[in-house]
């Protein structure tokens, strides 16, 4: 009796495993399907001088810390380091768009015609998503052209929602040297000056004007990041949906003026 037991569960086990090994295989492959790719198109434009004068003032950056200094400003022998467990960064396998790929042509040629904008990139790329710890962020200069003072990085990456990160930086005219100007609300002459964290005069850094969001994105959807000096329209697309199924516009204008 005892041995016809042992028969049965060894013919059991040896139906059962491929099976359980066979599922495994399909999970696998099903969870490698679920990976989604989307495409995201950008316009990059900056303000017409007298579109973007204002009274805002912009703190110029903080320039780097002396090595001396860092070594003073050390962590408290009491402070416990943590180990950090690496994350794996995947491959979010880009694509550039080519310019017949393009689908927002008729804005960026309706931009051109308002005299309050300067476009100055148009540009795109499709890529896998991932979480936003697995996710590399990409450089500006690797997807397009930069324009002179531009820099900057993107990420788009899908956690509950779809996230694109826009991370843009703008240089101030001639402030790249560190002089002040005539005229200039942000760099100004005198000793009127505080003292920084470690007793010393800081020295003012150069202005860059900032765009850096993380915007929550449907399919199919225009969104605006905006800058008194500069701005970006962003549209994220799935890759696999159709025409019929993405959202239509519900605004006829742009930025505040009329359609033409």
């Amino acid at each position: 009796m005892m041995r016809l037991m042992r028969m049965t569960t060894t013919w059991l086990l040896i139906l059962i495993l491929p099976l359980a090994t066979t599922q495994a295989q399909d999970a696998g492959l099903e969870e490698e399907a679920e990976i989604r790719r989307y495409t995201v198109e950008m316009i990059v434009f900056k303000y017409a001088e007298e579109v973007s004068t204002g009274t805002e003032i912009f703190p110029g950056d903080t320039p780097p810390r002396s090595d001396s200094l860092l070594e003073e400003a050390s962590l408290p022998s009491e402070t416990v380091l943590r180990e950090v467990v690496p994350v794996r960064i995947r491959d979010i396998e880009l694509d550039s768009l080519t310019s017949s790929e393009f689908t927002m042509g008729d804005i960026m040629d309706r931009l051109r015609r308002l005299e309050a904008y300067d476009p100055v990139m148009h540009f795109g790329w499709t890529q896998a998503t991932y979480p936003e710890e697995e996710t590399a962020t990409i450089e500006l200069g690797s997807l397009a052209r930069v324009p002179s003072g531009f820099d900057g990085t993107l990420k788009l990456y899908l956690s509950r929602f779809l996230h694109l990160v826009v991370d843009l930086q703008l240089n101030a005219p001639d402030s790249s040297n560190g002089n002040p100007q005539r005229n200039d609300p942000v760099s100004t002459f005198g000793d009127a000056r505080t003292l920084n964290e470690f007793g010393t005069i800081g020295t003012q850094g150069p202005v860059r004007y900032r765009i850096n969001e993380d915007r929550i994105f449907r399919s199919g959807e225009l969104r605006y990041f905006d800058h008194p000096k500069f701005g970006v329209l962003a549209k994220v697309t799935r890759v696999e949906e159709t025409a019929e199924e993405l959202m239509e516009p519900e605004e006829t204008e742009l930025l505040g003026y009329p359609a033409e």
